[in-house]
């Protein structure tokens, strides 16, 4: 069925078809199931439809016989040939085509089963096939059947199932094992029932979620977000786990901008730069100090927010997905976000107050904020990797708990919703930082926005950090026993920012007679506490003592691979050693207002940002070659000290020359990374680059 004209969003090039199921063994399987006729199912096509509307062939067959026949004929379809991907479906599944395209025409997706949220269920709840997927979202570990319960299902199965096309030889000799232990009691749902098999033999079955989109199955019906299917597709195509003020104000304007931009051929990769445009161009009329311009800068911002979301929005819903976004999404938000507070610290200093010291700061707490979320999760993911229960077919219980819930959950309650979304302001993420600093420019108050901002921030780091790190120290984080050691170098040593000094100090002490962790904390409490101290009442010979002495007792106690469960603090405390350091030196023992400082830490920042981006996006680490080249966090901050201490009039130079320096170093070696990861890519179509 084709969606009338009034309910299409998007040109014909946005609503494409790429084929990536093209030619594909379509098999539906299971009994039709009865029909009740309800005014949304009558609405939708049924399955069969749907796959001819993204090109496949009409089925080879419909099977409806007994479980072990449904399973040894799929079994022999997916023999017939391994050269293209074979779809299973439901046959008495009404869905929309559009539902269909992140399962059957996305970019990445190998051997996955269609899983849809089960609060969007309005009828027929317990009759809808039940799935637990892994708390990474990536893969289905455990599916329920007439016969088989899954503990704590958090996701329905609507009933689409695709296999890749090298996956189907193994996914052949998984069912024809499994079909001599099927009986009638394992239900109708064939489609169900060869999900469990292949996920219990060891297949990854990836989770492809449904986004909000009406569909219904036999006495199952869920109802999706407003409008046809491809106004339901634009709802989806907003990122989840955003904000308050994102996902209730910036996200309703950004899918509207989506929605023209969609119509008009719009790239991503150009609306980022839009973006960043306005950005800049918000921070030069702050720059101005002229009140209008500030009202108007608060304004810019936003929309340079809203239009920021857009790029991943048309991304999302063409699946069309360029490498090159991956990595202008990673500076974009900080280069507007900097530029805008160094533009207010510099009118702030024009007028007297001390802008420049509160703006590092400011700037200091936000990458603390991202660089131990970042460490953090990096630290997680072993823990929430998805892990499979694998069990022979006929086992009726999976690995889960005997006394776990069987049954979907009830949806959030109202206190719990109001817990989340509290949460989530306190953890201050970038609408809520661009909220706040355009509210507070429309008061024309300098030091007002940047105190604000400092202060929001602090807070949440105190309110993240402090929660984990209390979790830790009072052994209440279950997730620690998950976290395997590294046996090689990882992403949190690649984080820290070591140079050749602390390099140097690991050899000499060998790997055999390595201190334990807490040395390093010990040397990182030295760089974070005594060396500002020092360098705000005494002598600056001393703290350059203490930073020698800090950064020894770091490289001996973090040598690489670094494992420990406080080892996710490591990275943001050698951030804000460095970043301390720099400013108590240039605004009070050397006594300057300059952005000298300013424009060094951000040089800095922006470089543990692009590490943190690619190990996340490309799963590949700066060359080795940077670390030497930059210094190192403790290099830099031992070079910086001796300045000081034999020259301390040159200390404001020689940072604008490094600020320039390390800029441009970082800047060249971050787009030569990023063209030699995009190019091993090959076609952009076909990677899956996040946005």
């Amino acid at each position: 069925m084709t969606a009338s004209a009034g309910s299409l969003v998007g040109d014909d090039a946005a609503r494409t078809v790429h084929g990536f199921s093209g030619g594909a063994d379509v098999v539906l399987l299971g009994a039709p199931g009865a029909t009740p006729g309800t005014a949304v199912e009558a609405s939708l096509p049924d399955v069969a439809a749907s796959l001819a509307e993204l090109g496949l062939p009409s089925p080879l067959a419909h099977l409806a016989g007994a479980p072990a026949d449904q399973l040894t004929w799929l079994a022999e379809a997916l023999e017939r040939s391994d050269d293209v991907p074979v779809v299973v479906a439901a046959p008495d599944l009404h869905i929309s085509h559009v539902a269909l395209l992140d399962l059957l025409d996305r970019p990445g997706v190998r051997t996955a089963a269609l899983v849809a949220d089960p609060t969007a269920i309005v009828e027929g709840a317990g009759l809808a096939g039940r799935a637990r997927v892994g708390r990474d979202g990536k893969q289905v570990e455990s599916v329920g059947t007439a016969h088989h319960t899954v503990s704590r299902p958090d996701r329905a199965l609507p009933g689409v199932l695709r296999v890749a096309p090298g996956d189907r030889a193994a996914a052949a000799q998984a069912l024809r094992t499994a079909a001599p232990l099927a009986d009638p009691s394992w239900g109708d749902d064939g489609v169900a029932a060869a999900t469990l098999v292949l996920v219990r033999a060891g297949l990854p079955v990836q989770a492809s979620p449904l986004g909000p989109f009406d569909w219904s199955r036999g006495g199952v019906r869920a109802v999706g977000a407003a409008g046809g299917p491809w106004r339901q597709r634009l709802r989806g195509a907003s990122r989840g786990g955003d904000g308050f003020f994102s996902t209730y104000a910036v996200r309703p304007v950004s899918r509207r901008i989506t929605g023209f931009g969609l119509g008009h051929g719009w790239s991503p990769n150009v609306v980022t730069m839009v973006s960043l445009g306005l950005g800049v161009l918000a921070a030069l009329l702050v720059a101005t100090g002229a009140w209008w311009a500030w009202v108007v800068a608060a304004v810019v911002l936003l929309v340079a927010l809203a239009v920021d979301c857009v790029d991943g929005e048309i991304a999302r819903f063409t699946r069309r997905f360029s490498p090159l976004g991956a990595f202008l999404d990673a500076v974009g938000d900080r280069v507007k976000e900097y530029a805008v507070l160094a533009a207010v610290a510099s009118v702030a200093v024009r007028e007297g107050a001390p802008g420049w010291p509160v703006a590092l700061a400011a700037m200091a707490a936000v990458t603390v904020r991202h660089l131990e979320d970042y460490a953090y999760e990096a630290r997680l993911r072993p823990s929430r990797r998805s892990r499979p229960d694998l069990l022979p077919a006929d086992t009726p219980h999976d690995l889960g708990p005997q006394d776990a819930p069987t049954t979907f959950g009830p949806p959030p309650s109202r206190r719990a919703q109001a817990v989340h979304w509290s949460k989530k302001v306190v953890h201050m993420p970038i609408a809520e930082r661009y909220l706040l600093i355009s509210l507070t420019l429309l008061t024309r108050r300098p030091m007002l926005v940047l105190w604000a901002l400092l202060v929001a921030v602090v807070v949440a780091v105190a309110w993240t950090q402090g929660g984990r790190v209390v979790a830790v120290l009072l052994r209440r984080d279950p997730t620690w026993g998950a976290v395997v050691p590294a046996a090689a170098r990882g992403e949190l040593d690649e984080q820290l920012d070591l140079g050749p000094l602390a390099r140097l100090v690991g050899r000499l002490v060998g790997p055999a007679s390595r201190p334990p962790f807490v040395v390093g904390l010990a040397g990182a409490a030295v760089l974070v506490v005594a060396v500002p101290l020092l360098l705000w009442t005494g002598p600056v010979a001393a703290s350059l003592a203490a930073a020698v002495v800090g950064s020894a007792l770091v490289a001996l106690g973090w040598q690489p691979p670094v494992h420990d469960r406080l080892g996710w603090q490591a990275p943001a405390a050698l951030w804000v050693a460095e970043a301390l350091a720099v400013g108590v030196l240039v605004h009070h023992t050397v006594g300057v207002q300059t952005a000298a400082g300013f424009a060094y830490v951000a040089a800095v920042a922006y470089h543990r940002y692009d590490v943190v981006y690619r190990l996340r996006d490309t799963g590949t680490a700066p060359a080795a070659w940077l670390a030497t080249a930059g210094l190192g966090t403790e290099g830099r901050l031992i070079v910086l000290l001796l300045l000081a201490t034999f020259a301390p009039s040159a200390v404001v130079p020689v940072l604008w020359v490094a600020a320039v320096l390390l800029a441009v170093l970082y800047l060249a070696e971050s787009a030569t990374g990023w063209r030699r990861w995009i190019a091993a890519q090959g076609d952009p179509l076909a990677t899956g680059a996040r946005r």
